[in-house]
């Protein structure tokens, strides 16, 4: 059973869904292609230029392409984890203790003298990276607390910035995360972020605690779509389900989830159309997905090469076109793929 909850400045409503997620329509495998395939290396992070080049960053090297064709480039000279980019010659590549950035012709290196990236952002003429976020272990514990900092480049100096919610995740002005133990969302101003306005989750369960883990937004209607969890006591640890958050400023929509699960690591990105694509990790191994809509949300599986494992690590959009890529391997690091969906 899923409960749905939608929150206006003038009225709340309150809805209980009845039935499994399998009543929504499977989303078919087809509208993803498996692109590229190497038994040799595997991926895990992913950016796409405004001009339509796809970076792709693996265990030991780094692939520049786009359509079906991709090369081995000259990477920064370091194991790169995240990638993000704002156009082709304003590139940026992250490791353990450096990060560069390409101009469109080499590599500018710098020493990373912070703690771990675990998500950078090209937004505008801004620069973010989250670091040293935590996940909530499968096994979790009482006084579980979020963690996370934020951080801008300005000049040439990555400043910490002060957030009214723990951020685990950002796209466009929206950042997602939590405060004291609950779903958050917070707006960038242009000068700070400021806490936004949520509907209370239904909260059936005592001790529950909630937080989104990545957020959406689509420039063209200005909706915003968050994915996250809720948890609760249980046995000794804690059970808990998905959250999805779908709406904008003033009237948003919470729906909890049973399947998929308990999922404190899903991704989400715009589709292009109005919509998202949330990724996560499937019950058995290997990832799924949900795709958000203008009026329902849909399951779907990755394609996967033969005997293989479809498991993503990391999605992207091409700005403006709504051609979406996906990069991941096996679990057990060999095995890189490449997907892509194409309007």
């Amino acid at each position: 059973m899923g409960l749905l909850f939608r929150g206006t400045a003038a009225a709340v409503a309150f809805f209980v869904v009845t039935g499994p997620v399998a009543a929504h329509a499977e989303a078919p495998a087809s509208q993803w292609s498996v692109v590229h395939h190497d038994r040799r290396d595997s991926y895990d992070a992913v950016t796409v230029t405004p001009g339509g080049a796809v970076w792709v960053a693996g265990t030991s090297r780094l692939l520049k392409g786009g359509r079906s064709a991709f090369k081995r480039v000259t990477g920064p000279g370091f194991r790169v984890k995240r990638l993000t980019s704002a156009s082709d010659t304003r590139v940026w590549a992250f490791g353990a203790s450096r990060y560069a950035r390409w101009n469109g012709k080499r590599w500018q290196v710098n020493r990373w003298p912070h703690g771990r990236v675990d998500g950078a952002y090209a937004i505008g003429q801004n620069l973010w990276v989250i670091e040293n976020a935590n996940a909530f272990p499968s096994a979790g514990t009482a006084g579980w607390k979020a963690r996370s900092t934020l951080r801008r480049l300005a000049g040439s100096v990555w400043r910490k910035v002060r957030t009214p919610i723990v951020v685990k995740g950002l796209d466009g002005r929206w950042a997602a995360g939590s405060a004291r133990g609950t779903a958050a969302l917070a707006r960038w101003s242009g000068t700070a972020w400021r806490a936004v306005t949520l509907p209370a989750i239904p909260s059936t369960r005592s001790g529950q605690i909630s937080e989104l883990t990545d957020v959406a937004f689509d420039g063209e209607t200005g909706r915003v779509m968050a994915v996250g969890w809720v948890a609760w006591p249980c046995g000794g640890s804690f059970c808990g389900e998905t959250l999805l958050l779908t709406g904008y400023p003033g009237s948003w929509k919470f729906e909890v989830r049973g399947e998929p699960g308990f999922q404190p690591r899903a991704q989400a990105e715009p589709d292009g159309r109005g919509g998202a694509w949330v990724v996560y990790d499937a019950k058995g191994g290997g990832s799924r997905f949900l795709h958000i809509g203008p009026d329902s949300v849909e399951p779907g599986a990755f394609p996967a090469p033969p005997d293989r494992t479809a498991s993503v690590r990391d999605l992207a959009i091409q700005p403006e076109s709504g051609s979406v890529w996906a990069v991941g391997g096996a679990r057990s690091g060999r095995g890189g793929t490449i997907w892509a969906y194409r309007r």
